[in-house]
């Protein structure tokens, strides 16, 4: 019988920060930690040590250690399967080669992280099967610290604590951040020119990471951003070498890839093209590779995108890289209904990830000054054009996304300016939560109408004299998601005319007004002529009709 008892005093649970129990359970994170002898002078670049990591099954994977400072090596992984799992770490250094251990994975009503659906690979499911409505928010500085902003782990985990209440289940962050920021270790790198990595740095953003997962909410991970103007603090570009930005990956995954997480390669890819004077061609090349050695070095396989910039608004051209997830994991603020609809060919989930920071402000001239972002029926009407789509957002709020950063308010948590949109955003998840959502496919050709979909349009906003254009979506448009015969969606606004939508014939057919304002739901009358249903908005709201079989 195997036994574990010599390594309990090894095994450390993030979440606990206390000895691990013999038992772990499925999905829960498991840490062991080594001792080097050698003494180089940087081990981050120095030293290896991998683990042949044992499966339950008989199967085998390699995963990497990383170093976490002194004389210290970690080992993460979050076993998916009860049984019996070991593990053997091959090093050079004499300290950490041969070391073993084992430990029992028993079964839990833990989630785990997010993966393609089963039988439906356009949308998301929890490891465990549970389908999941993919709701997201934008935190790009939760790892990081600013006295300034009044930005630090406990307005972050107040802020964390608000969002699993109201009902997000994702938020997203830059690793490194674009501005600079350390935290209360410090910053990332004590000299990235030379890869001298601070591991204090990085045990803050562990527990802030953690911490998320402890509130059921999956954290997506962007490792570096672009650079667009050489004045960001740690982009990809002020990396050495290839080499070097692949190692960074490598250890991201061996660092992260056992708590509740995905990956994005690079924010805004693209600002490598300009600043580096390379081709568009070249980078993305480079990209790959560092996608390549992420997923190489991520035993959990977990979900990876990339996040481009506005231009291209799409990441079409990386649905060939083997580690790509995500149809989209997109920055884009124009045909924002049509571009999900032409990204669901690659057969993954869409998500948009950046169209909108509600109420933004960036420069605190007293305008808002971010697409879909000024009103809460531009940012609603922006957010169902995408959800009508069979896409997902990660949506924002000015007062939290970037820290406060980008707002005349110091980081807002508890910012009562944002409740308008939480509360509406809410009601869009319900709405879809409470229907078979991953069975419905775009399907706009069912409908007709006399009056046409109009072009997305530019508004003029204007304070204190001074104006700004800012993109809105079509004022008048309507959408449809069906499961033919069985499941039908049919949204619209700007509407004075009746829409009518084609359905196939059933004994009996349910009809239901969905306010999407408030949540409302109230009887519609179903009759349905020549295999065709009318809807006649009673005004030019924004509605939405359900319409099923009993």
């Amino acid at each position: 019988m195997k036994t574990i008892a010599s390594l309990a005093a090894l095994l450390l649970s993030a979440f606990t920060g206390h000895a691990a129990p013999a038992s772990i359970e499925r999905f829960r994170f498991f840490e062991a930690a080594f001792e080097a002898q050698a003494r180089p002078a940087n081990p981050y670049t120095e030293l290896d040590a991998t683990a042949e990591l044992r499966r339950p099954d008989g199967s085998t994977r390699t995963l990497p250690l990383f170093w976490d400072g002194g004389q210290t090596w970690k080992l993460r992984v979050s076993p998916d399967a009860p049984g019996d799992w070991s593990f053997t770490v091959r090093s050079s250094d004499a300290g950490l080669n041969g070391k073993a251990g084992e430990f029992a994975c028993v079964a839990s009503r833990r989630r785990g992280s997010i993966e393609l659906m089963c039988g439906a690979t356009q949308h998301f499911q929890y490891q465990n099967g549970e389908r999941l409505w993919f709701m997201g928010d934008t935190a790009w500085a939760l790892v990081a610290d600013n006295d300034r902003e009044k930005h630090d782990r406990a307005s972050v985990e107040r802020y964390l604590e608000n969002r699993a209440t109201q009902g997000f289940n994702v938020v997203h962050l830059m690793l490194l951040n674009e501005a600079g920021w350390g935290n209360s270790g410090g910053p990332p790198w004590r000299d990235l020119a030379k890869e001298q990595i601070n591991p204090d740095y990085w045990r803050e953003a562990d527990a802030r990471i953690a911490f998320a997962n402890a509130q059921g909410l999956t954290v997506g991970l962007a490792l570096a951003w672009g650079e667009k103007t050489g004045d960001e603090r740690y982009p990809w570009g002020r990396f050495p070498s290839v080499e070097a930005r692949k190692r960074y990956a490598s250890y991201i995954a061996a660092r992260y890839s056992a708590y509740d997480v995905y990956f994005i390669v690079s924010g805004e890819w693209h600002g490598e093209v300009k600043t580096r004077k390379s081709t568009e061609a070249e980078v993305k090349r480079e990209f790959i590779a560092i996608g390549d050695a992420l997923r190489a070095a991520d035993p959990h396989r977990r979900m990876i995108g990339i996040h481009p910039m506005t231009a291209h608004g799409s990441t079409h051209e990386f649905n060939d890289a083997a580690w790509m997830s995500f149809g989209d994991y997109q920055q884009n603020y124009y045909f924002l209904h049509e571009r999900i609809i032409e990204s669901r060919r690659f057969g993954k989930p869409v998500v948009n990830s950046e169209y909108a920071y509600f109420l933004r402000d960036a420069n605190g001239d007293g305008i808002v000054d971010k697409h879909h972002s000024y009103t809460i029926a531009d940012i609603r009407h922006a957010t169902w054009d995408i959800a009508m789509a069979g896409g997902y957002v990660v949506t924002g709020f000015g007062s939290t996304y970037m820290g406060g950063a980008r707002h005349p308010t110091t980081f807002l948590p508890d910012d009562s300016a944002n409740v308008p949109w939480i509360e509406q955003i809410q009601i869009l998840q319900r709405c879809f939560t409470g229907l078979e959502w991953w069975k419905l496919e775009p399907h706009d050709e069912l409908l007709t109408c006399a009056t046409q979909r109009s072009a997305g349009r530019n508004r003029r906003v204007e304070v204190n004299d001074r104006q700004r254009t800012m993109n809105q979506t079509s004022a008048t448009t309507y959408w449809c998601l069906a499961e033919p015969g069985k499941q039908y969606l049919l949204y619209a606004r700007g509407l004075r005319e009746a829409v009518n939508m084609k359905v196939e014939n059933a004994a009996s057919w349910r009809a239901r007004l969905f306010n999407p304002r408030t949540g409302e739901i109230t009887n519609y009358p179903a009759t349905l002529q020549d295999d065709q249903f009318e809807f006649r908005p009673a005004d030019e709201q924004d509605w939405l009709i359900l319409l099923n079989t009993p």
